[in-house]
């Protein structure tokens, strides 16, 4: 969650050491042993493999997404109760927006209403459940893309029903 809100917002994102393989042992400028990166641990553990890729694969899509490069950013739902942000993120006169959907629900969301910045298809490019268990046979999500045909919400043109998985990431892209 916290990798892919990072590589998702405005700024220059920075990774600490050992982050994008959920490398836990404290950082140190005199490096021993005890400090040192476990990278032997991608051979022993599926959780370290499973994180460098959904990593990998965040990074990728920033660089192919010229909104997330930008600053841009309209953060348009915040729903405490059900614990899910959403934003838009975009550059004006390129027409590649992109909206982030993040939920911290521990349980997925079926038929969750959420404005869009404008109607049509919008293709699921991210969806960070498939990394549990990569490829996660059981990932919730909504097929690889969404139609915004439904009426205005939270100040958004468009708006669709979308299915968000518990404790996850999903990104959209025109």
């Amino acid at each position: 969650m916290a990798t892919a809100l990072l590589l998702t917002a405005p700024g220059i994102p920075m990774l600490f050491m050992g982050q994008e393989i959920l490398e836990d042992k404290p950082w140190s400028d005199t490096p021993s042993a005890a400090t040192l990166v476990w990278w032997d641990g991608l051979a022993a553990d599926r959780a370290m493999r499973d994180q460098l890729r959904c990593t990998g694969d965040l990074v990728r899509l920033r660089r192919a997404e010229p909104a997330l490069r930008g600053e841009p950013i309209n953060v348009f739902h915040v729903h405490d109760d059900n614990r899910v942000l959403a934003f838009h993120r975009w550059l004006d006169g390129v027409g590649r927006d992109v909206v982030v959907v993040a939920s911290l629900n521990e349980a997925t969301l079926y038929g969750y209403q959420l404005g869009f910045p404008g109607g049509g298809r919008w293709r699921e490019v991210f969806n960070s459940d498939v990394y549990d268990n990569f490829v996660n046979p059981q990932a919730a999500g909504n097929g690889g893309q969404i139609d915004a045909d439904g009426p205005s919400l939270h100040g958004l043109p468009a708006s669709a029903a979308i299915v968000i998985p518990a404790n996850a990431v999903l990104v959209f892209a025109r």
